[in-house]
């Protein structure tokens, strides 16, 4: 789905903010009536645009009281080597986000853990002990300060 007008974005905007309204409470939000609004919700949903419907846990009540981001350098960009690191980084808990950047580095991960022995043990035993990975730099988040993920559909 390429053109949304704003009745989309207004859909969009309204879902990412609370999906779990209701369908009624949907259209009257964006200005359609039902059958309307859940004929786009599920046109952006078929598309792709829509990806997924979950619950947004707060990490520290959930036990995860470290967030941590950890820059990834790998020996060489083989395309092997970059496999290998995404099979392991898909199978890893904890690593929350994962991302290709610029930089020195080739990676970063955002990740939450109970507790900096939680830390260091994945990059340790999981991260520096991957044969694709040259090395890695750790910081860890003193407080949050906005973590709630809305794209900005309207601009800034």
């Amino acid at each position: 789905m390429c053109m949304m007008d704003r009745h989309d974005l207004r859909l969009l905007d309204a879902l990412q903010r609370d999906a779990g309204m209701s369908r009624n409470h949907l259209a009257e939000k964006v200005g359609l009536s039902d059958s309307q609004a859940a004929r786009r919700r599920q046109a952006l949903e078929e598309s792709g645009v829509i990806r997924r419907y979950r619950a947004v846990l707060d990490a520290k009540k959930a036990g995860l009281a470290v967030t941590a981001f950890v820059h990834v350098k790998l020996h060489n960009h083989s395309k092997g080597n970059s496999k290998r690191f995404a099979d392991l980084i898909s199978r890893t808990a904890g690593i929350m986000e994962a991302h290709a950047v610029t930089g020195d580095f080739d990676y970063l991960l955002k990740l939450a853990v109970a507790d900096l022995s939680a830390l260091q043990r994945i990059i340790t035993d999981t991260l520096l002990a991957h044969a694709a990975v040259d090395r890695v730099r750790s910081e860890i988040a003193l407080e949050t300060l906005r973590d709630d993920n809305l794209l900005a559909l309207g601009g800034p």
